[in-house]
């Protein structure tokens, strides 16, 4: 089978309805559990408009919602649209996505139907800040106050998870935290020191997400079913041993494998590793790992 292209790879893992209401509960209500699995319901992602501007449009994510309260249950479309770029056209594209989902209800509408509110979120996946208009009003240039004031705006709903706070990160609920809280960190050791000590360990869906956005090269051990971190850590286990050679061990290096394990030992504790992490990382014992840090 040939390979899946980034945005296929997202579009199937956004998909799945646990990451999905886990997404819109948090932009939409901080992280409150109000929209459920079982209320979404996928919707065609793709409009077509057969008039004399004939043109296809396909969104990445859509689906139906019923936000059920006390009073009423409120009838809701969502869009999530996937963005490892900017893009200085985002805002009217989602206003085009948009306005095609009202024109599809308002062409299929009969006496009993009612139109649905339609929103849309952008997660934006990058490390460099927004910098795109997030609304009609920034796109126009030198229109007079007074002008502006009729146009009706429309607003981006923006997700960017490397700017997220530690606050927002702690408001999700599925693996999308763990994907957004890898992303702040995978520019740094961070991020690997941030896997191996969770309890709660991320799915094979997400570790392939991850190596696709943050360009890492995490391992999945099939057969356990959880994220292999000594594979995973082979590049790090590198970096340890070419810093202890620009540290002056090199002559140590030459000694064989006792030696680089001490040194790997070394360097991953002065890089804020703990013992026991060391030692499920290197496969050592951890009376070993103590030993070489007391000597």
């Amino acid at each position: 089978m040939p390979k899946k292209s980034k945005d296929e790879a997202l579009k199937n893992y956004m998909s799945n309805n646990t990451i999905f209401s886990d997404i819109v509960n948090f932009y939409l209500y901080n992280g409150k559990k109000v929209i459920k699995e079982s209320d979404l319901h996928e919707l065609d992602t793709t409009f077509v408009n057969t008039n004399e501007d004939i043109f296809e449009k396909s969104r990445d994510l859509f689906k139906e919602v019923v936000i059920k309260s006390d009073k009423n249950n409120t009838y809701i479309l969502l869009g999530i649209e996937n963005q490892t770029k900017i893009d200085k056209h985002m805002i009217l594209r989602v206003l085009l996505y948009d306005s095609l989902a009202y024109r599809k209800q308002f062409k299929n509408e009969n006496k009993n139907a009612i139109i649905k509110p339609v929103i849309t979120i952008v997660i934006y996946y990058g490390k460099k800040k927004w910098n795109a208009p997030k609304s009609i009003h920034e796109i126009f240039k030198n229109i007079d106050n007074h002008i502006l004031k009729y146009i009706p705006n429309y607003h981006l709903n923006l997700i960017e998870p490397y700017f997220m706070s530690d606050d927002e990160i702690d408001s999700l609920n599925s693996d999308f935290q763990i994907l957004c809280d890898f992303i702040r960190k995978s520019d740094s050791k961070e991020g690997i020191k941030y896997l191996m000590n969770r309890k709660y360990m991320p799915t094979k869906e997400t570790v392939s997400i991850i190596n696709y956005i943050t360009d890492s090269k995490l391992k999945f051990n099939e057969e356990e079913d959880k994220l292999d971190m000594c594979k995973g850590l082979d590049e790090f286990r590198k970096e340890a041993l070419d810093e202890g050679k620009t540290e002056g061990l090199a002559e140590g290096i030459a000694e064989g494998k006792l030696e680089q394990e001490k040194i790997n030992i070394k360097t991953m504790h002065k890089n804020g590793f703990d013992e026991n992490t060391i030692a499920k990382a290197l496969s050592l014992d951890i009376k070993y790992v103590k030993e070489v840090l007391n000597s």
